[in-house]
């Protein structure tokens, strides 16, 4: 983890209620989150004898929670427009991008007017088992995990819904409620802008007190609103207004001028927040290699500004990125993350590194993790993928003198094998200094 605090807990009672079909008899939910997890289909290729013809009609069919409306605000051919595939591109690029949908389309030829009529059959689950549900393309999401999101149908025709998410990786947990409303969707631009109320609370296992060794369990609760920008070739822009509560359960033990102790009392936060990131065109189909991916990163800025009765002042800065390079039909993924704060942080949000091998994070005023993953024979249809990797990962505290919280990095370095099936889940044996250790998540790939 960088800068935020993320994970929650799978609610594992949506996957209870049976439905009854004449083929089989397997729960409804459970069958949502089978195509859930299976990547969103290619965007279909526009026959030959079809390119340049004029459209005459464009139908919607939905399922899930999605209206027909809001799908076509995603949309710039209409009737009377020409068939080409870049305008097939973009918009499937913009009803899976933008609009979180799973789209098919169906092109008919119109014998009386010698044209063609485009049919769109868009799918929206109510629930998935996926990490943010804000949008598509949140790239390099720093702790991978079970997670479930859950979605409303539209409230109006711009497409307003609630959500909800929480996913754990057994070292944090975290639940998070959302109302999201499309300010401005720009269809032949392939652009859309969005407003964003949420609530969130969270639990975290952020280390081992010292010199007795004890869980220090931190909680966090806090209600942000959000302005977010985003495009369909993958940059996207945030800013955000929040307030913070932070707590400890039991006392860190940690001293330095750097750190705001909440164990006491908790530490209260006006937060200010930027970020700018850039996703592959490929990550929502999990194409994390060349050509469809060369490049991911995300920048970040945290301002925890003395507003509304702030207890302390602070910024984090997070930078992540992730590079693709082919190697026949396999990829070398090399991915940096950094954390680095000023100011005085409540040492119930501090900021970490993970790594595989360890059952926690590593924790402090400053983090940093490297990664490089060695993805054999990705590029193939293969319904098994084998993946090598090692990576390590650091923090210190500014400013600290004690031996369980120096004020340089101490590295925790450790390797593995993982292994991926059709790209949906993804078992991963680690080793390191503490011994092996196993790892379960729902994506192929976290970066």
């Amino acid at each position: 983890m960088c800068a935020r605090i993320a994970a929650g807990v799978l609610a594992a009672t949506l996957l209870t209620t049976p439905v009854r079909s004449a083929a089989q008899s397997v729960p409804h939910a459970l069958q949502s989150a089978l195509r859930a997890l299976q990547g969103v289909p290619p965007c279909p290729k526009v026959p030959a004898p079809q390119v340049g013809a004029r459209i005459e009609a464009v139908s919607v069919e939905t399922s899930g929670v999605v209206d027909a409306d809001v799908v076509r605000r995603y949309l710039s051919l209409r009737k009377g427009s020409l068939l080409v595939q870049a305008a097939v591109n973009r918009d499937y690029d913009n009803l899976v991008k933008l609009g979180g949908f799973r789209p098919r389309l169906l092109i008919k030829d119109d014998t009386l007017s010698h044209a063609v009529t485009l049919h769109w059959i868009v799918r929206a689950e109510w629930f998935e088992p996926v990490v943010h549900p804000l949008y598509a393309q949140e790239p390099l999401w720093p702790i991978p995990g079970v997670g479930l999101a859950v979605r409303s149908a539209p409230i109006d025709d711009r497409g307003t819904n609630f959500s909800g998410y929480a996913v754990s990786n057994g070292l944090a947990s975290l639940a998070r409620l959302l109302l999201t409303t499309p300010l401005h969707v720009s269809a032949g631009d392939g652009r859309e802008s969005d407003f964003i109320a949420s609530v969130s609370g969270a639990q975290g296992v952020y280390r081992e007190s010292e010199p007795v060794v004890t869980n220090v369990y931190s909680w966090t609760a806090g209600a942000q609103a959000l302005y977010l920008a985003r495009s369909t070739n993958g940059m996207q822009f945030e800013l955000a207004l929040g307030k913070l509560r932070t707590t400890g359960a039991e006392p860190t033990g940690i001293v330095a001028p750097s750190l705001y102790s909440t164990y006491h009392a908790p530490g209260l936060n006006t937060l200010l927040e930027a970020g700018l990131s850039r996703a592959c065109a490929g990550a929502a189909t999990q194409q994390l290699y060349p050509p469809y991916c060369y490049v991911q990163y995300r920048f970040e800025v945290v301002d925890g500004i003395g507003w509304l009765g702030a207890t302390n002042e602070y910024q984090i800065y997070v930078l992540d990125v992730a590079g693709y390079v082919a190697v026949g039909p396999s990829t070398l993924a090399l991915h940096v993350a950094e954390a680095r704060s000023g100011g005085v942080l409540s040492d119930s949000f501090l900021v970490c590194g993970a790594a595989r091998a360890y059952p926690k994070p590593f924790c402090g005023t400053d983090a940093q993790t490297l990664t490089a993953e060695y993805r054999v024979d990705d590029r193939l249809p293969r319904r098994v993928e084998l993946v090598l990797f090692t990576e390590t990962a650091a923090s210190r505290v500014r400013g600290g003198d004690q031996p369980w919280a120096l004020p340089t990095y101490q590295w925790h370095a450790g390797s593995g094998i993982g292994v991926v099936y059709r790209g949906m889940v993804r078992l991963d044996l680690a080793y390191g200094s503490q011994g092996a250790r196993l790892w379960f998540g729902f994506k192929g790939a976290t970066f």
